[in-house]
Parts: structure tokens; C-alpha cells; sequence
């Protein structure tokens, strides 16, 4: 009986991040929030246009940034974010007393 490899085909679209303007969802609607704060209520509403440009020039480097981390790895905040969460609890490297075992 000769046996043959079923391959079944990874569709893109179930392996690809869910990102917005080439950014992880949450930063970015967190960049949103915080230029849209800053820019609406302090800025247009009184008449300071000068919180205007600035939420406009944060949002824009924001994006830049935010893209740029998402580019290199598409989970790198959602890491970074247990990192700082679980800091105390794991080391970043093995203790001193540990020998290591390339050179031993």
C-alpha cells in the first residue's frame, strides 16, 4: 500500500497579527487616546493650537515607533509587558554560582 502525505495548506490570514496602520492593536489605541486627549479638549476646543501640533507630531512619531517594534517582532510588547509583570520572579540570567557548562 503506498501511503501518501496529506499537506494541508496555513492559510496567511490565520497566522498573520491583527494590526492597525502596521501597529499592535492595544499601543496604538492607547497613542489614540492619549493624542486625541490632548489635542481635542486643551487644544482646539480652548483655542491652544500649540497642544494641537504637539498631539499631531506625538501621534505621528508614535506611530513610527509603534510600527518599527511591531515590524521586529509582532509580540514584543505583550513580552515586554509580562517581563515587567513577572520581573521579580524569574532572573535574566543564571546566578553566579551556576558554572557555565560551554566552558566547563
Amino acid at each position: 500500500m503506498d501511503e501518501q502525505i496529506r499537506v494541508a495548506p496555513v492559510r496567511r490570514s490565520l497566522t498573520r497579527p491583527r494590526l492597525i496602520f502596521g501597529c499592535d492593536r492595544v499601543p496604538f489605541m492607547l497613542l489614540l487616546l492619549i493624542c486625541m486627549a490632548l489635542g481635542l479638549p486643551g487644544g482646539v476646543a480652548s483655542g491652544n493650537y500649540l497642544n494641537v501640533l504637539i498631539a499631531v507630531v506625538l501621534f505621528v512619531l508614535g506611530i513610527k515607533f509603534l510600527a518599527a517594534v511591531t515590524k521586529y517582532d509582532p509580540d514584543a510588547l505583550p513580552v515586554f509587558r509580562r517581563a515587567i509583570q513577572y520581573g521579580d520572579i524569574y532572573s535574566a540570567s543564571s546566578g553566579v554560582s551556576q558554572p557555565d557548562k560551554k566552558f566547563s
